[in-house]
């Protein structure tokens, strides 16, 4: 299941948020988890709409080239499927057993 791409550049920079400076990582929060538009963001910093979506973009550019090179979003995702799936096959198995 592919994630929203919001969900999933919240989800990279919880993972990796710490190698960013710390101004990308206040940006990309209030865009990714306060929902705040590039506007919104500039007026809180006071700085221009196209420094917030530079910043931003270089962020998430740096994100997603350490998940393509880690892959540490994509093994939390299969162990996640792994689990569900290992619950689902339990509750399977269970259902049987009592047939």
């Amino acid at each position: 299941m592919e994630l929203d791409k919001t969900v999933r550049l919240g989800m990279l920079l919880d993972i990796y948020g710490n190698i960013l400076t710390i101004k990308k990582q206040e940006m990309l929060s209030m865009y990714v988890n306060d929902n705040m538009s590039y506007q919104e963001i500039a007026d809180t910093l006071g700085i221009s709409k196209p420094a917030v979506l530079d910043s931003i973009k270089v962020a998430e550019k740096k994100l997603e080239g350490l998940e393509s090179k880690l892959q540490v979003l994509a093994f939390r995702q299969k162990l996640s499927n792994l689990v569900d799936n290992s619950s689902n096959l339990r509750q399977d198995i269970i259902s049987l057993l009592k047939e």
